[in-house]
């Protein structure tokens, strides 16, 4: 990284047997801890922007595919009951048409409020399922970061302190040159992040594909579920 080459080569320079330290080196020095200010915020909005897509792929999904799913699912669950005879939506629905009294109409509104409950649960159940491995990992990547950047900023502020004062700058010439780096922390925001996006995508391409209404459709769907937990419980 540019900002770790320029630390690096101000410390070979020094420690090459300099006897004095130019007010400009110093200056450099200072100038690099505020870059690293805005480098650090520019890896959190790039780690931000590749989450966010995340997280909307998982919500279309939920929203577009499993949404549907569970609805075509309860309402055949009760046609079921009630070609049985037994008590359903249907059958509280056409008692209601039927007698059309207070009662039968508010047994109606009751029921469909019900199922509206009871399906928005199981929907939102899902999505809590898919998005939390999510939100974990944003949060302990953006400290990752935070920490490594916390490590190389006092790292720097450490190269200041030297170059402001040559003592004992012999003898502590390994330390220095030790501290500088970034702990890898580009690397993992530009490679592993992107990667790790496109994968969740792609699984999610594929499970747009499914037809809700098939009778496989819930095996499906919990083998793509599976499938988005084993990538987010990656390391």
């Amino acid at each position: 990284m540019r900002v770790k080459n320029i630390v690096s080569i101000v410390f070979i320079i020094l420690l090459a047997g300099c006897a004095s330290v130019p007010k400009e080196t110093v200056l450099l020095s200072q100038t690099i801890g505020n870059d690293l200010q805005v480098l650090q915020q520019s890896h959190r909005n790039l780690a931000e922007l590749y989450f966010n897509k995340i997280k909307t792929d998982i919500n279309t999904f939920v929203d577009d595919v499993y949404a549907p799913f569970v609805i075509h699912y309860v309402l055949n669950k009760e046609l079921q009951s009630f070609k049985k005879g037994e008590p359903s939506l249907y059958g509280t629905l056409e008692l209601a048409g039927q007698k059309e009294g207070k009662q039968e109409s508010e047994n109606a509104v009751n029921e469909m409020a019900n199922f509206q409950n009871s399906a928005r649960k199981q929907i939102e159940k899902k999505r809590a399922e898919l998005l939390n491995p999510i939100l974990i990992q944003e949060t302990e990547l953006l400290k990752a970061i935070n920490k490594s950047y916390l490590q190389v900023n006092n790292a720097n502020t450490s190269v200041t302190i030297y170059l402001q004062s040559l003592r004992k700058l012999k003898e502590e010439q390994g330390q220095a040159l030790s501290i500088v780096g970034l702990a890898g922390a580009d690397t993992l925001v530009g490679n592993s992040l992107a990667n790790f996006s496109e994968q969740v995508e792609e699984v999610l391409k594929r499970g747009k594909e499914i037809d809700v209404k098939s009778d496989d459709a819930y095996q499906k769907l919990q083998e793509l579920t599976n499938k988005i937990k084993s990538l987010t419980s990656k390391k």
